[in-house]
């Protein structure tokens, strides 16, 4: 019998994610802000770096910071103790629930709910995720990753829709869509200009997968209906994708969304979409996805972190691996990861598993 010849990460990823055989699926794994987790790992393992300890196939890289000092008070009044501003003018505000693991449970200030004009809107000041100067760096960065053997990431995080409703709040901003407002197309025009400008800079500085998404679903179907976000959402989503490609036309295009957005799948693949990216298990039939969508799509997740990872045993990780590798994985196409970050509830025995199932090395 013939034996497959041992891809680099990053060879691994390119092919997997053009839907040709690899010599294993490429994997990795998301820890967040999860304090709790990543002490946990460094207490058992002495590594510092869990992406090198568990030999992930890929590195994010991300723009520098911001020279602007922005001062956002006007738009958020008097915020609570603890209390954080971001580039954006977002308030993050914490909650009952909110620790250092579980910083997503905060609540949000939003600096243009109260907008009422498009003057508002027109003149709020936006960050300049797009200067030249914040991408001086992601080259060499980038380079650093290949050296490596690693596929570089590239994300433009939060895109469009998310990005707009952090800013005017998700009912305003729905209000404004169904309304046919004036107000809702400068905010997306604004913050798309800006997304337009970052895929330029990611495609230039050979990033391998360009990461777009937008949470727009609910684990029981979309957030808002598909003619809404074919309206408001398709054609901008589709330009920030065409700005890449006019740079670097075979970067891999990557879209996230949570919950259960297949009704959008056509759309997402018209607009030049390589990678769909968490499919959850909890809504979403990966195997049924692969026989529909795999000649044209390659999926990125379907390991649940609402089910397997915390609550199964090891075994139950290494069964769902394995069903995920001889369904979706079938020709390639099948990028393994955990569908969200993974919380300090899971077991470290549990992502050993998984580490070990993907790769057929036991530690």
């Amino acid at each position: 019998m013939a034996t497959r010849t041992v891809m680099t990460s990053r060879e691994r990823v390119l092919a997997a994610m053009r839907r040709q055989e690899t010599d294993r699926p490429p994997f990795d794994l998301s820890f967040g802000i999860a304090t709790a987790q990543l002490a946990s790992i460094r207490a058992r393992t002495g590594a510092d770096d869990p992406w090198d300890y568990f030999g992930a196939d890929t590195r994010m890289i991300w723009p520098g910071p911001t020279r602007l000092d922005t001062d956002f008070s006007r738009y958020l009044g008097r915020l609570p103790r603890g209390s954080t501003v971001d580039e954006w003018g977002l308030g993050h505000v914490p909650t009952a629930s909110t620790d250092a693991d579980h910083a997503h449970l905060e609540g949000f200030r939003h600096p243009l709910e109260e907008a009422e004009s498009l003057a508002d809107i027109a003149q709020y000041p936006l960050p300049d995720v797009d200067a030249a100067y914040r991408y001086e760096s992601v080259r060499a960065a980038v380079e650093a990753v290949h050296r490596r053997g690693l596929a570089a990431m590239a994300m433009l995080e939060c895109t469009i829709f998310e990005r707009a409703w952090y800013l005017r709040g998700m009912e305003r901003l729905l209000l404004d869509f169904s309304d046919g407002s004036a107000m809702a197309t400068v905010l997306l025009d604004r913050i798309t200009a800006l997304r337009i400008g970052q895929a330029r800079h990611y495609a230039a500085s050979g990033a391998d997968v360009i990461c777009y998404g937008d949470d727009v679903g609910t684990q029981r179907g979309l957030l808002m209906s598909a003619a809404m976000w074919r309206t408001w959402l398709k054609p901008r989503l589709a330009a920030t994708i065409a700005a890449a490609r006019d740079v670097r036309p075979d970067v891999l295009v990557f879209y996230h969304s949570d919950g259960n957005v297949e009704a959008l799948i056509p759309d997402l693949i018209d607009i030049g979409v390589d990678i769909l990216n968490p499919v959850q298990p909890e809504c979403l039939d990966a195997a049924a996805l692969k026989r529909q969508y795999g000649s044209r799509l390659s999926f990125w997740g379907t390991i649940g972190t609402q089910s397997t990872l915390p609550f199964g045993s090891p075994d139950d990780v290494r069964r769902e691996v394995r069903t995920r590798i001889e369904t979706v994985g079938a020709g390639g196409g099948l990028f393994l990861a955990p569908t969200h970050v993974i919380e300090p509830e899971v077991p470290f025995e549990n992502l050993v598993a998984f580490v070990e199932a993907v790769t057929g090395e036991r530690g």
